[in-house]
């Protein structure tokens, strides 16, 4: 098996997990800790940690090794909510869209404290402190469920509760958004893996409708699949879960597993083929290194 040490610097995979509501997601994140692996878990929406404490239980899974983060989606305050109506009843779409600032903006501060946690994780559960997630090794894997949550911190962050954004604001948050993601998926040595619901967007490229990650805006979900090395689409078929890597007319893409439509929910098959191809790099490199010395 591969050293899992930081000296290695072997990058773990970065995986877009798609899905709808129901498709077994975040209960998925859980095989990753059958897979060998120490798991970090952060939390956007409410009830995830129970889908998740679910699995952990039917698998038989070490308690200690899952961590688990929540940061609660915005909730306006009743201040904010009668503000809101007040303006939306008296404005204009136009009008309501020019404001130059959200209300109280100063109250929605998830997106920062979504980047404060990951520049030193806290287990809410333990109080125990692993430091930044770009400084782990590929034995530990960090879980984002779901890019929903930070689709609405994102936005949240730069209107706060002002009931219509303007175009450049839109940009504004996708901007911010996709540099988060970005910073993710290049500078992480661990494991990542990002939950996210699905919508129909037009692809420019291909020039037709696709299914892709429910993202701020039109731009952004066709420029994310290329940061990830496998984008998964997770589905139910009556009481049963499975992966898909085929799904016709879905933004797919895959290099650690097969050609599937049918293939188990299960981050194991990833790791194993991740942990094959290593060795065998591993192997070749060896000799190198000894002629060089």
């Amino acid at each position: 098996m591969v050293p899992l040490v930081p000296d290695d610097r072997i990058r773990g995979t970065k995986t877009l997990l798609l899905g709808p509501p129901g498709s077994g997601k975040t209960s998925a994140l859980a095989t990753l800790i059958a897979a060998g692996l120490e798991l970090f878990v952060v939390g956007t929406e409410p009830g995830a940690d129970e889908a998740l404490d679910d699995a952990m239980t039917r698998l038989k899974l070490p308690r200690e090794k899952l961590h688990y983060a929540y940061i609660a989606p915005a909730s306006e305050k009743w201040s904010d909510l009668m503000a809101m109506a007040k303006q939306i009843n008296a404005m204009s779409y136009e009008d309501l869209a020019s404001i130059k600032s959200g209300i109280n903006k100063t109250g929605y501060q998830q997106f920062y404290q979504l980047l404060s946690l990951l520049s030193d994780f806290t287990d809410q559960r333990s109080g125990q402190k692993f430091g930044p997630v770009d400084s782990w090794s590929a034995d530990r894997a960090l879980a984002i469920d779901s890019m929903s949550g930070l689709n609405y911190m994102a936005m949240s962050m730069l209107v706060g509760a002002k009931p219509a954004a303007h175009q450049g604001e839109w940009g504004v948050a996708m901007n911010a958004l996709e540099k988060l993601i970005m910073k993710l998926t290049s500078d992480l040595d661990c494991f990542l893996v990002m939950t996210a619901h699905v919508e129909k967007e037009f692809d420019e490229i291909a020039g037709k409708m696709n299914v892709m990650a429910s993202m701020l805006g039109k731009k952004l979900a066709p420029k994310i699949p290329r940061l990830f090395s496998d984008v998964i689409l997770a589905k139910r078929e009556g009481g049963q879960h499975f992966w898909s890597t085929t799904a016709a007319g879905v933004d797919l893409k895959t290099r650690n597993l097969p050609l599937s439509d049918k293939l188990a929910p299960s981050f194991e098959q990833i790791v194993k083929s991740w942990r094959a191809r290593n060795e065998l790099a591993l192997a070749a490199a060896k000799p190198t290194q000894g002629k060089q010395a």
